[in-house]
Order: structure tokens, then C-alpha cells, then sequence
């Protein structure tokens, strides 16, 4: 079933798939005891259509996905693996964590294991032409650092800013932001929010 969202995966960084998104979406809903209606009056994402996610049968783009863990008060880390109580939060590259969502042409890997910290530190990847189709807006404030290619930033009524390697933006994330990548070939860029809301 379509619904014009980009398809989304868990997957480490080999490839490997790694749980199911959708799966642990309605995990966390359950297990808070709350139903599809509630979920979709809180976030304005319709009932039906987190049903479907849940059930694995549709897409979701980063700003949807980002309102649900913003209102569930977790981040996309905590759905990839269980916190870590060390003192010191080791990513190897190999297990490193990401959630492609193709249809955007976006990958987002979790620098760190969890979502308990007061950043949240990730690397986007946005394959040539790939871009948010809808703008992100939480609490907070982000960062950017551009390793690879050409990013476009669009941010409240401001002029979109084009942001190049070795480039870097910051700004308050309460205002409406997205990405696109507007170069030729893949973009990459760091990305930190705090408090986490990825």
C-alpha cells in the first residue's frame, strides 16, 4: 500500500535488516497503554495511517517519524537498541545503526547506542536529488557540519542557505527546517540536536 512516504528501515551498517520499525512503533504505544486514536490526536498523524506503519505496510518521512518519538519523549536510537549504563558509549563502524528511508533518498546512522544523552549526534547521507519532503519542527537547537556535497537548508521565512564541504549551519530547531541535497552525487553531513529529538 502507498501513501506517498518513503519506505523506512532499520538496518546496521553492513545491510543486515534489524527489527522492524513499524514493529517497535506499536511496542512503544502498547506498552504505554495508549490507543491509535490517542497517538493520532496528540500528533495529527491519522489513526489509520499509524496503523499501517505499525503493521509494516506503509512508509513514514523523517518529520513524521520525528513527531512521534518527540511525543513519545524517546529518540530513533532508543527504537534500534536498548539503553547503555557504561560510562563510556563505544559505536564500532560495523555496528553502527541506521534508518533508511528510500523514497526521501535518506540515510540517518545513530553515532550513539542510545538516546540518553543531551545531544544526538548523527550522520545524514542524502543520495543525488534526495531531500525532506516535509519540514521538521521541535524543541531544541541543531547543528551541521558538511562532510561531502551540497546541502540546501530552508528554515523558517528565511532565504534557503547552501551549505557546501566544510560548512556549517546552527540554529534553533522550533522553527521549520528541512534539507535537500542539491549538488550532483551523494551529500553528507553531521547533524546534533539537543535536547535529542531524532
Amino acid at each position: 500500500m502507498s501513501t506517498g512516504e518513503p519506505a523506512a528501515s532499520l538496518e546496521t551498517a553492513g545491510g543486515s535488516r534489524n527489527g522492524d520499525l513499524g514493529r517497535r512503533l506499536r511496542q512503544l504505544r502498547t506498552s504505554r497503554g495508549l490507543s491509535l486514536a490517542e497517538v493520532a490526536e496528540a500528533t495529527g498523524i491519522s489513526p489509520s495511517f499509524l496503523s499501517i506503519v505499525e503493521n509494516g505496510q506503509s512508509d513514514i518521512t523523517v518529520s513524521r517519524l520525528m513527531r512521534l518519538v518527540h511525543w513519545y519523549r524517546v529518540s530513533i536510537a532508543d527504537l534500534l537498541q536498548a539503553p547503555d549504563r557504561s560510562l563510556v558509549r563505544v559505536v564500532r563502524a560495523e555496528q553502527r545503526r541506521s534508518i533508511e528511508l528510500s523514497d526521501e533518498q535518506i540515510e540517518i546512522l545513530m553515532l550513539t547506542p542510545d538516546g540518553q544523552h543531551a545531544m544526538m549526534p548523527v550522520l545524514n547521507i542524502y543520495g543525488e536529488g534526495g531531500g525532506m519532503t516535509e519540514s521538521a519542527q521541535h524543541d531544541g537547537e541543531e547543528f551541521v557540519y558538511v562532510f561531502s556535497g551540497t546541502i540546501e537548508l530552508e528554515i523558517g521565512d528565511e532565504d534557503p542557505i547552501v551549505l557546501s564541504s566544510g560548512d556549517s549551519a546552527y540554529y534553533r530547531a522550533d522553527a521549520p527546517h528541512s534539507f535537500r541535497n542539491v549538488g550532483d552525487g551523494e551529500a553528507s553531513f553531521l547533524g546534533v540536536t539537543t535536547p535529542p529529538n531524532l
